[in-house]
């Protein structure tokens, strides 16, 4: 008794099957569309220095983020630094920062305590249902996330670090929410050798 050889088909749709769950699988451990940029170590820069990433939920993204976001018209990274286009340093306290580049604005704004607050908003451009629009993202009430900031000894200058959940998106032109993404965008950075502005 001699067994039917299988179909040329069956085994076309399992090799298919086997070749996306492999494809699948290395996309989401090999490539992190948006891993956290390096933090800057207190005191290691020689002048005021800010990196600011912007870090997306794969469901944010084409796809689930299985492929490179910039194949679909978008960033691959969402941020701005010390060292972008246009980069400037507004009001720096112990209770506020503020930041900003070409077509950035950043705003912390922490209470007695040192933790952030909703009062927190940061604005960026983003490409959003095929259109470039103005977009506000703000933490919710109360504000999820931590910041650590330190005086550097003998100059008051101030450094630290952040990691912000932004449950809160926006058309800044409009105010109307834009129901994405489905999970919150983590806002991400550091800074060094910020020099105080005000004591508000």
């Amino acid at each position: 008794m001699t067994s039917k050889p299988r179909s040329p088909r069956l085994a076309l749709v399992l090799w298919l099957v086997l070749g996306l769950g492999v494809l699948i699988y290395f996309s989401l451990t090999l490539f992190q569309p948006d891993r956290p940029v390096a933090t800057i170590v207190p005191g290691s820069s020689s002048e005021p220095a800010f990196v600011v990433q912007i870090i997306r939920p794969r469901l944010g993204l084409p796809l689930g983020g299985l492929l490179p976001p910039q194949l679909f018209g978008f960033e691959e990274h969402l941020g701005f630094a010390s060292t972008s286009a246009g980069a400037a340093i507004g009001g720096v306290s112990p209770s506020r920062i503020e930041l900003s580049a070409e077509d950035w604005e950043l705003t912390i704004v922490l209470d007695a305590d040192g933790r952030v607050t909703a009062d927190t908003w940061v604005t960026f451009k983003l490409l959003f249902e095929e259109r470039l629009r103005k977009v506000r993202a703000r933490p919710g009430d109360p504000a999820v996330g931590t910041i650590h900031v330190t005086a550097l000894a003998g100059s008051g200058e101030l450094s630290g670090n952040f990691d912000i959940e932004l449950a809160r998106c926006e058309d800044a032109e409009t105010g109307a929410s834009l129901g994405w993404p489905p999970e919150p965008l983590v806002l991400h950075g550091s800074f060094d050798r910020l020099r105080p502005t005000s004591t508000r």
